[in-house]
């Protein structure tokens, strides 16, 4: 045979022994007990039950004279035998084992809860805080809004103190004005008046002068044509 074919050989047997290994199923042999009980303290009694499992809690009524069996009632109320080789006082490893994976499923369980829980009061955090925002913003803007009012209202105030200002000037200017219309009335009046009674004292110088002067001035005789 040559080393070729040696090879193909060996090749040709790994595969064969690799395909057995994967195709062979592997188990454990289980560390569950069941224990059957007996209605006396002795492997001759009758059968009351078939078997209870490993990890099943009794309660002990009382001792075999040999300390062998125990006379024992379960948490359903079965009253028998078992022989004390299978009594312990702390629960197997498997079934601590199995509490502790039902305590961890449950404390998974409540994390799970506690995180959704977490998230929701996250959430609602974020929205307070939006909503406090807003109302900090809300309340900014109708502080503005206030203050412009304010502004405004006293601007009106301002504006009716003044419109109140104006208003009594216009009166005092008024009343002045109309004093003075009276008083350049009165002055007119006088004005002509005064010119009414100069025009006559005119004339009347103008009559007296004219009837004055002819007597003042002594008159020529006139020559007569038979002198």
């Amino acid at each position: 045979m040559t080393s070729l074919q040696r090879l193909a050989a060996l090749l040709a047997a790994a595969l064969i022994l690799s395909s057995a290994l994967a195709s062979a199923e592997i188990q454990y042999i289980s560390d569950k007990h069941f224990v059957p009980l007996r209605s006396g303290p002795g492997g001759q009694f009758r059968i009351v039950h078939r078997g209870l499992p490993s990890g099943t809690q009794l309660e002990i009524i009382q001792l075999s004279d040999d300390n062998e069996f125990a006379e024992v009632t379960t948490q359903n109320g079965t009253q028998g035998w078992i022989r004390t080789q299978y009594l312990m006082d702390q629960p197997p490893a498997r079934t601590v084992l199995e509490s502790m994976q039902g305590s961890q499923a449950e404390l998974k369980t409540r994390m799970q809860n506690l995180q959704s829980d977490v998230d929701r009061l996250r959430t609602e955090k974020e929205s307070a805080v939006a909503a406090m925002n807003q109302a900090q913003t809300d309340l900014a803007e109708t502080r503005e809004t206030l203050d412009n009012l304010r502004s405004l209202s006293e601007d009106a105030i301002n504006i009716e103190t003044r419109n109140q200002s104006l208003t009594q000037r216009v009166e005092e200017l008024t009343a002045d004005f109309e004093m003075t219309q009276a008083e350049n009335q009165r002055l007119r009046e006088r004005m002509e008046h005064s010119q009414f009674m100069d025009g006559a004292l005119a004339v009347g110088l103008g009559v007296l002068i004219a009837l004055l002067v002819p007597r003042l001035w002594p008159q020529r005789k006139r020559n007569s044509g038979w002198s």
